[in-house]
């Protein structure tokens, strides 16, 4: 099915081109300045005003972008709250595409936690409060089933002459640490898409963001004469993976080579949409897959910086949900790699979950989780609560674990009496308290490395303020997705990738990995600054393209030489272009 472009379109424009050096449009005044990709504000030169109809409309000064992006950053400033610089940064996203991006690309470290985590979190729970019509994202419902396909191709003709290059997509069941939350995951999408292109720089125009509205399950929500969404309970079932089915045939009718982002799904549901459907488009889940490689880069990259290797590590996983497993599948697969059987490589990772340490006799262990399950005869030494489970600190005293990471959303589980043990047991401790947002967090960093003596290498799911260390102040690294899931993306949709394969995950957080300045220094941060993700982000691009190639999976690129130059045509910059009236 064709679709045409809208009249904005680069009608005049090869079907390649990526970066042109004028855009042509159709559109006048004031339905030009309302077009979030063509807007340039006070940066329409004199000539592109007169031509275009814009002359009364703007003030008589012609701005460059960085006065706009002064102006943007004074009014940012004198915003205390969050949430209200959330809502600045979102109207700026609407109003003018460029002058956002180059805004969050010039204050990265003030604004992505702003527009992504930890702020976007309390965003997404006051939705039905703060939602304004239009929103950019795609919203497909339960009761629009039949017609998904209709739906989908009305968003995708957002993106003119082409089917997008990535779709993320949610069903809000597991926002961040907070559950479900309807059709507000929408922010997650557009804030993960921001950081597409502030990190790797995926052309905004190319991606949409889309939310699956299959109801929720809060009673507040259903309750909420706000709310905007299907006020139905959630589907489950064989109801939910039909829909799931439709939306992903959907998406093989109109975009067959696209690259699927798949966020934030329950965990229930995110492990088999992901097996299901990897092997028939370009699929990534960034909760299973970008966890365990973010996570994974930084406990090799620790190893490494000790003088040591992954297989002498001891790991403790508090947390067996979809983050920690995929965590410890993650590292099993890596030392596996490096030599262990299967057997050997699961034997060095205890997994934690609510009902304590995993073990061979729980009732109804989830069949992903059984192969880490200990057996009970090397449990007997270890001591077990009122309720029968080994918890948290027990396991640390007994296995004396050199990695402890935490996917668990408990606050303050990593408790002094915790963190002590395990400085005990490793002379340098490496520690990742996962969860997020901020208040969920396992353990906040001034009191890891109070209680480790100052001695434990920690990173953090949400960001933290530098710890100062006997005099010396520590920056906090930050174990951020942004650092892998941009440049595996573009890398994926440059290349044409037909799957997303283990190896090229692999090979992302192993270029990871050796950005992490820890590598060579233990007393560094255990992640790169977030100043440097540009850097970082091509260089996992440049890793998985080649993976991509090596595997036979690019479908546009034969060999290295043209996978790079697939990632130089697909990197869009934040700068304006001239406009030309059609």
């Amino acid at each position: 099915m064709a679709h045409p472009a809208p009249s904005w379109g680069l009608s005049h424009l090869s079907a390649t081109a990526q970066h042109p050096r004028s855009i042509g449009t159709h559109l006048r005044g004031a339905e030009l300045l309302s077009h979030p990709g063509l807007n340039k504000g006070t940066a329409f030169s004199r000539g592109e005003r007169f031509a275009l109809g814009l002359e009364a409309l703007l003030p008589y000064q012609v701005e460059t972008l960085e006065q706009q992006v002064q102006r943007v950053w004074a009014q940012f400033q004198e915003l205390d709250d969050p949430l209200q610089r959330f809502a600045f940064a979102a109207a700026l996203r609407q109003n003018n595409l460029i002058l956002f991006h180059r805004f969050l690309e010039e204050h990265i470290e003030a604004v992505l936690p702003i527009v992504y985590t930890p702020t976007v979190g309390a965003a997404i729970q006051r939705f039905s409060a703060t939602y304004r019509t239009p929103s950019q994202g795609l919203y497909l419902a339960a009761p629009d089933q039949d017609r998904l396909a209709e739906l989908l191709a009305q968003g995708m003709a957002q993106t003119g002459l082409h089917p997008p290059d990535l779709l993320l997509v949610t069903d809000s069941e597991g926002i961040l640490g907070i559950g479900d939350q309807g059709i507000g995951g929408i922010h997650i999408c557009q804030g993960k898409l921001a950081v597409y292109t502030l990190c790797a720089g995926l052309d905004p125009e190319r991606a949409l963001p889309v939310v699956l509205d299959v109801g929720t399950d809060r009673a507040d929500l259903l309750a909420d004469p706000l709310y905007p969404g299907w006020r139905q309970p959630r589907l489950r079932g064989e109801a939910y993976d039909d829909f799931i089915a439709t939306f992903v045939a959907a998406v093989e009718q109109l975009a067959p080579h696209t690259f699927l982002h798949w966020e934030d799904f329950g965990t229930a549901n995110a492990r088999h949409n992901l097996e299901t459907y990897r092997h028939r488009l370009a699929s990534f889940n960034d909760d299973i897959q970008g966890t365990s490689g973010v996570a994974s880069a930084a406990v090799l990259a620790a190893a490494q910086g000790l003088g040591q290797t992954l297989a002498e590590q001891r790991i403790v996983i508090f947390g067996a949900g979809t983050a920690g497993f995929g965590i410890a599948e993650r590292l099993a697969r890596l030392l596996e790699r490096g030599g262990l059987s299967a057997l050997e490589a699961r034997r060095r990772i205890w997994l934690i979950d609510r009902q304590g340490l995993l073990r061979s006799d729980h009732d109804g262990l989830a069949s992903n989780l059984q192969a880490f399950a200990r057996p009970l005869e090397e449990l007997a030494a270890f001591p077990r609560d009122a309720e029968g489970r080994i918890p948290l600190q027990a396991v640390v005293e007994q296995v004396k674990p050199s990695v402890l990471i935490g996917t668990s959303t408990v606050a303050g589980a990593f408790d002094r009496a915790v963190v002590e043990a395990m400085a005990a047991g490793a002379e340098r401790p490496i520690i990742l308290p996962l969860s997020n947002p901020t208040a969920l967090a396992e353990a906040h960093p001034a009191d890891l490395l109070a209680w480790s003596g100052g001695r434990a290498l920690v990173a953090t799911g949400s960001p933290f303020e530098p710890v100062s260390v006997a005099g010396v102040e520590r920056r906090i690294g930050q174990c951020n997705n942004c650092f892998l899931f941009p440049g595996l993306g573009l890398a994926s949709a440059a290349v044409g990738a037909s799957q997303v394969s283990e190896d090229m995950i692999d090979a992302a957080l192993r270029a990871l990995a050796l950005a992490i300045p820890a590598a060579l220094d233990p007393e560094a941060p255990l992640m790169p600054a977030l100043t440097a993700v540009r850097t970082v982000s091509r260089a996992v691009a440049e890793a998985v393209a080649f993976a991509a190639v090596d595997q036979g999976l690019a479908r546009r690129a034969r060999s290295h030489a043209e996978a790079i130059e697939r990632l130089d045509a697909a990197t869009w910059e934040a700068r304006y272009r001239p406009i030309e009236a059609l």
